[in-house]
């Protein structure tokens, strides 16, 4: 049913509940909210041998209603086609979507219910990345309508890579296991379940670090109507009851995976290697058990063009691409063991400090040497190379949905 406008009153908001309702004379409270979601997608959401619904969003969505005081009521849909069934009005939220620039164009989304991470999976030994040098040509499967799909038809395909979309993730599996696609890219909890933890999938592992990008957003959310405020309101405030209970935590404990151990073209603990998207002779950063070892960064974009704006303006650009760097190799500015800055012109030390201390906490400052050098590659007046500590992830870490 749809939500009555909802007016603001001097006598404040009718609570019924702990539910906040229409002000507007004789709307009536909510009694259930329609969650959509698809059951396909095991961990979070799919049916037992009995057809009952199981899963984290759907204990999630229990507990919000719970909260709500209200009835959950569940509306399996087909997922890629949820969006414009909510405006439709065929329900009134949608369970566990990755909250993306794109669909915050066309829905509103709650706070994050948890975080989410992506890894490419392939056969073990492939020698597979998930970097565009690596996959040029090579065919990567991915879910239809998927934030994973956008991500890899952006990212991957204009650079040669052989995009195959799936209806289903069994059929992707299949395709997979039978060798007509060579990698899929997938969230880990729920790859595991699919393939990795099952007979079929013995012969297959995660390739390569995690895959981040701004199409496959960072967390999983609800998504709403734009128009429905009061509703977006509701399960925020609902949510944010959940965790100060700890009743949030309890029921993702139940869901927790370990992050895989990253794989790397050798089969070995000791070095794990991690190349460039770009074509360089060299490897952006090189992992011996915990400790990351960076190739020197430059003022340049992403494009390679080195910014405008002289030295002050190149050393923003090579801290911020130091601090992107650490971050999407699992470290941090404060966890840096040791940098070695280059220098073309030692007058610009100065300068060069100002900006550097800006980065770093007071009291975790790393240990650094200085060079003066004749000349840096395109013309760079400053350059940098840094060691770091890599945060232990072998432990239990956040899940992620499939969509």
């Amino acid at each position: 049913m749809a939500l009555a406008k909802i007016f603001v009153l001097s006598v404040g908001s009718l609570l019924w509940s702990g539910f906040v309702v229409g002000a507007m004379a004789g709307a009536a409270p909510r009694s259930e909210i329609r969650f959509a979601i698809s059951a396909l997608f095991p961990p979070y959401e799919s049916r037992d041998a009995q057809g009952q619904l199981v899963g984290l969003n759907i204990e999630l969505g229990n507990a919000l209603c719970a909260q709500l005081d209200v009835r959950c009521t569940w509306v399996d849909q087909v997922f890629d086609r949820s969006i414009d069934a909510l405006e439709r009005r065929r329900f009134d939220a949608i369970m566990g979507m990755a909250s993306t620039p794109q669909r915050r164009q066309l829905v509103d989304f709650t706070d994050d219910l948890y975080p989410l991470t992506t890894h490419l999976v392939a056969r073990k030994y492939s020698g597979l990345l998930p970097t565009v040098r690596a996959l040029k040509g090579k065919r990567v499967g991915v879910l239809t309508g998927s934030n994973r799909e956008a991500f890899a038809l952006a990212q991957w395909a204009p650079a040669g890579v052989i995009i195959k979309s799936f209806w289903l993730n069994d059929q992707l599996i299949r395709s997979l296991v039978a060798g007509d696609i060579d990698a899929t890219l997938q969230g880990t909890a729920e790859i595991r379940q699919a393939l990795l933890d099952t007979q079929q999938g013995q012969d297959f592992d995660f390739a390569g670090p995690p895959v981040t990008g701004q199409q496959m957003g960072t967390a999983v959310a609800i998504g709403v109507r734009k128009s429905d405020r009061q509703l977006h309101s509701d399960l925020n405030r609902a949510l944010e009851q959940l965790k100060q209970s700890g009743e949030h935590q309890r029921i993702l404990q139940g869901y927790q995976q370990q992050e895989p151990d990253v794989a790397s073209t050798e089969d070995t603990d000791e070095l794990q290697y991690y190349p460039s998207d770009l074509e360089l002779p060299f490897s952006e950063a090189v992992r011996v058990g915990n400790t990351l070892y960076l190739s020197s960064i430059s003022g340049v974009d992403a494009n390679r063009n080195l910014v405008k704006g002289g030295t002050g303006a190149q050393m923003k650009q090579v801290m911020n691409t130091l601090r992107d760097l650490l971050e999407r190799h699992q470290s941090s500015l404060d966890r840096v063991v040791k940098c070695t800055l280059m220098l073309v012109d030692l007058e610009d030390l100065n300068l060069v400090d100002d900006l550097y201390l800006g980065y770093f906490a007071r009291g975790r400052l790393p240990a650094r040497s200085v060079l003066a050098v004749r000349r840096l590659p395109r013309g760079a007046r400053v350059a940098i190379e840094c060691m770091a500590v890599v945060e232990d992830h072998h432990g239990p870490v956040t899940v992620e949905p499939t969509h």
